[in-house]
């Protein structure tokens, strides 16, 4: 076994058993909205975009660590048995150490086709309702259910990257607007930018629903209605 079938499998056997929404379901999804997107940006290099989408969350700082997230321990480790080349390991190196919303807050953009559309499909796994889930998957994992599914008394504010990573966990609601309402407009393809204004319909009516059926304050309502525009 070799080239993208060996990451996926390699994937699987590191992720399979994780319980904070970052598990190989999830980087298999990613890796088919990608392979999705790739389908209308036809020049982009297919086992790129897979193999980067792939190994995407491999060294999440979150799972792994920082040093791990630094040196991209487990991708290098995948890549070097994948039987691609030094120069296809180090494009994909580039990408993966690119991806992520932390990064993102700190003005790290893919500076390639291909890393644009793993962002984006990254991007896509984190909104709509499958990121709904994922926020409950997490916050179950990181919080064991100590923290509330909605926090009135926790406002947004504007977040920077060193911030966001010192959140370990937060009510599900409240990230909604820590990250969720943002991604929108981080899209970097036009298949991502379709696909991300469509999942973010999804999240305004979500929570639209949800503050109507819990009386939420008044003050959470205007908030959500400044993310409703344009939709």
């Amino acid at each position: 076994m070799a080239g993208i079938e060996y990451i996926k499998k390699s994937v699987s056997e590191l992720l399979g058993k994780d319980l904070s929404g970052h598990d190989d379901k999830h980087v298999f999804r990613v890796y088919h909205t990608a392979m999705t997107f790739c389908d209308e940006i036809p020049e982009a290099n297919r086992d790129l975009v897979a193999a980067a989408a792939l190994l995407h969350d491999c060294d999440d700082y979150k799972l792994f660590g920082e040093e791990s997230a630094r040196l991209l321990t487990n991708t290098r480790r995948i890549l070097a048995s994948s039987e691609f080349d030094s120069t296809f390991a180090d494009k994909c190196l580039e990408i993966v150490k690119t991806i992520g919303y932390s990064k993102r807050l700190n003005g790290i953009v893919p500076n390639c086709l291909e890393g644009k559309i793993v962002s984006d499909a990254d991007m896509a796994d984190a909104t709509g309702l499958i990121g709904v889930i994922r926020c409950i998957e997490y916050r179950a994992y990181r919080s064991n259910g100590a923290e509330p599914f909605f926090d009135p008394d926790y406002l947004p504010s504007e977040m920077n990257a060193e911030k966001y990573k010192q959140i370990k966990c937060c009510p599900v609601v409240n990230h909604f607007f820590d990250k969720l309402f943002h991604l929108r407009d981080m899209a970097l393809t036009e298949p991502g930018r379709k696909c991300l204004r469509e999942k973010h319909k999804t999240l305004v009516n979500f929570l639209k629903t949800y503050f109507d059926e819990v009386d939420a304050p008044q003050v959470w309502k205007d908030l959500l209605e400044q993310y409703a525009t344009g939709i």
